[in-house]
């Protein structure tokens, strides 16, 4: 097989020996090329990649598998699974993206079934708000509906709005767009739903372009803002939330059939209804004390894995634990839990000593106390410490992983004395641990984002912003991957990464990584213009960080569309267009973790991109150098390797062959004599291509 010379790769989060910088003088100053592994070869980086993608998947399961809510909880969002014409229609938190290949509106209107319609009608718990609203939109075409997030506002609007016509649709914006009225055709007697909630400073403009020309006499809008909101555009009306007793009620008993909780458990329910403020998550009990009933299971089982109880235990623990190592190994083992138990034991001794240093009075050379054996503090929070392998030593795993997200929970909002000192710890710990534990750190700091996104977006993600080190736009970029998986929070996380695209250089950096998750995933469209926007306008700085996001984005849902957009660089990005798409097209060439849903070129449908990427990968130079050199390994191992068995591959082999000229021409001869030296090609297989490309 031919071994082309490696080029350089960006995987594995770097050991990198730079100081971070918290004022950089200027955007020309902070390093972003993000290349820290020089003899990297794209195989080598796309299985390290895949590596490090099972391992966030991982951890991010760890923190929020368990507080995912099941379908249709969450306020109607996560309801909608429906097939359209010419494409998939799918949710990714909050944001459902059509693919179809190109760039697609900024925002899909989705009619609510009959279906849905009922089932609203038979949940439904009705509400002031939405007696006022109803009253209104007999004289009002647009009514703006205000109040706090989460608190069931959008099944408001959604049942006033069939109580007006009879139909109501979701106008859903994609990614961080706004949607632009001008661009809707609404149809007469039907409502529509808009959630402008994340997006305050656009509502002016959004309803004053309404009032003009979206909306008409015959069809009614609601549109929901932040609290407080004023207009002079339309009526704003304030939504009381409804009770949560009566949203458990309601929903259980369209759960249940006649079988109900005795009195003793109505009374625990009653105590855990009290714990919840969102409606959603009412219902989201509703859900499972019905599934626990039917299965026979005693409710108080359930409550015992709730949220509820496990930080009252939580707290109880942190509230006796002495001496303060025990709490600090509690904390430790909160962010890094999966972990080996040196990593473990040694940040809690570090954040130990920043404890003690901080509230030590009188200066004196007092140690920490550390002598407490480690079967107690794993008994603090129900731990255990599992053999690795042989000479692997330990490694720290709970036994309930939700704990993990409870004990942050915890540690942040009833302990704030230590906050400060908790911040300091997480930044040296990102500085300072491996990458496994900088995916740990980057995570818990997004989980911490969904408690107070504010204050995580001004003490960790503006300080790495402002860093020159790779390590720290990664650590960023997992913060943002994890708030994002609190469906409240996707669209204001894609919202920051649409305002750091415009911004310094590392921010840059942040958003290119930050979209390589589910964010990206959610709205591909968004990420891929935010990447052809680095790629050809900031010359080679961001080509090698975009080709490996661009790789992660690549799955059976969104191939084609990468496809077109790697394709569209080619042909209209010039020298820069080229340079990226060759890169990011190897990429998606080379094999990966098999867990990633990433189809292989040769299994797709002949798609007229693929001849021009691969043509564009096998002969763009810059300074007589290929930029791709391993893309004709690459051809011959993923690829031709396929030809006697795949239509796609003789199709598009057949093209790309026949139409090599000048330097390409000959470097193709070159290859296809090598390979049939070395026997990687049959002699039929070498005659048929050496003729295309002699035109014989």
């Amino acid at each position: 097989m031919s071994n082309p010379p490696p080029e350089e790769a960006n995987s594995m989060p770097p050991q990198s020996e730079d100081k971070r910088l918290l004022d950089a003088p200027s955007e020309e100053a902070t390093d972003t090329s993000g290349e820290p592994e020089l003899g990297k070869s794209v195989r080598e980086e796309m299985t390290a990649s895949g590596q490090e993608w099972l391992e966030r998947r991982q951890s991010l399961d760890d923190l929020f598998a368990d507080e995912r809510p099941s379908a249709g909880t969450r306020d109607w969002i996560g309801r909608v699974t429906n097939r359209v014409k010419n494409g998939n229609v799918w949710l990714a938190q909050r944001d459902i993206h059509i693919d179809q290949g190109r760039p697609q509106p900024t925002e899909t209107i989705y009619a609510l079934s009959d279906g849905e319609i009922e089932d609203l009608r038979r949940t439904l718990v009705p509400t002031q708000s939405q007696a006022e609203i109803r009253k209104l939109l007999d004289g009002e075409c647009l009514v703006l509906l205000g109040g706090a997030a989460e608190t069931g506002k959008a099944t408001t609007a959604l049942a006033a709005l069939l109580d007006w016509g009879g139909g109501a649709s979701w106008v859903i914006p994609h990614g961080a767009s706004t949607p632009n009225p001008r661009d809707w055709k609404l149809e007469a007697g039907q409502g529509y739903l808009l959630d402008l909630v994340d997006t305050p400073d656009g509502v002016d403009r959004v309803t004053t372009h309404l009032k003009r020309s979206g909306v008409n006499a015959e069809s009614r809008v609601i549109v929901l803002v932040p609290e407080h909101t004023s207009s002079s555009v339309a009526p704003v009306i304030d939504h009381d939330p409804p009770p949560n007793d009566r949203v458990f009620a309601k929903h259980l008993s369209a759960y249940t059939t006649g079988v109900h909780p005795d009195p003793d458990d109505h009374r625990l329910l009653s105590e855990e209804l009290r714990a919840h403020s969102a409606p959603w998550q009412v219902v989201e009990l509703a859900r499972q004390v019905a599934t626990t009933v039917h299965s026979g299971t005693p409710i108080d089982v359930l409550l015992d894995k709730r949220f509820h109880r496990m930080r009252a235990k939580v707290g109880n623990n942190l509230d006796k634990r002495r001496p303060v190592l025990g709490r600090c190994f509690m904390t430790s083992i909160a962010v890094l839990h999966g972990l080996p138990e040196a990593e473990v034991s040694g940040a809690a001794l570090a954040l130990a000593e920043r404890l003690d240093e901080k509230w030590r009075r009188d200066r004196s050379p007092r140690p920490v106390q550390m002598w407490e054996g480690l079967p107690l503090w794993l008994s603090y929070v129900d731990a255990e410490a599992v053999p690795a392998g042989p000479g692997s030593g330990r490694t720290i795993k709970l036994r309930r992983p939700k704990l993990a997200a409870v004990m942050l929970r915890v540690i942040w909002e009833d302990q704030p004395t230590i906050r400060d000192s908790l911040i300091d710890w997480l930044l040296w710990l990102g500085d300072e641990g491996s990458w496994l534990t900088r995916i740990k750190v980057g995570h818990a700091v997004g989980k911490l984002a969904t408690f107070d996104f504010d204050t995580v977006d001004k003490r960790f993600l503006q300080v790495w912003s402002r860093s020159r080190r790779v390590g720290d736009y990664q650590l960023a970029a997992l913060a943002l991957e994890a708030a994002a998986e609190d469906p409240s929070l996707t669209r204001r996380v894609h919202l920051h990464l649409h305002s750091m695209i415009g911004g310094r250089d590392a921010e840059k950096a942040i958003a290119i990584r930050a979209y390589a998750s589910s964010v990206g995933l959610s709205a591909p469209d968004q990420a891929l213009a935010a990447f052809r926007r680095l790629a050809l306008t900031r010359g080679a700085k961001f080509h090698r960080d975009v080709a490996q996001s661009i790789a992660y984005l690549y799955r059976t849902d969104t191939a084609h569309s990468i496809l077109n957009h790697l394709a569209d660089w080619v042909s209209d990005g010039g020298p820069a267009g080229r340079r990226s798409a060759a890169l990011a097209f190897i990429r998606l060439a080379a094999p990966a973790a098999p867990t990633l849903a990433r189809p292989e070129l040769s299994q797709l449908e002949p798609h007229p991109s693929l001849v021009t990427l691969w043509r564009n990968a096998l002969s763009h130079e810059e300074g007589g150098h290929l930029i791709a050199p391993e893309s004709w390994d690459l051809l011959l191992s993923e690829w031709l390797r396929h030809y006697g068995k795949r239509p796609t591959v003789r199709e598009i082999t057949d093209k790309i062959f026949s139409l090599t000229d000048g330097r390409s021409s000959k470097r193709a001869l070159l290859y296809l004599r090598l390979w049939r030296h070395q026997g990687e090609i049959s002699a039929e297989l070498h005659h048929h291509l050496r003729q295309l490309v002699q035109r014989i």
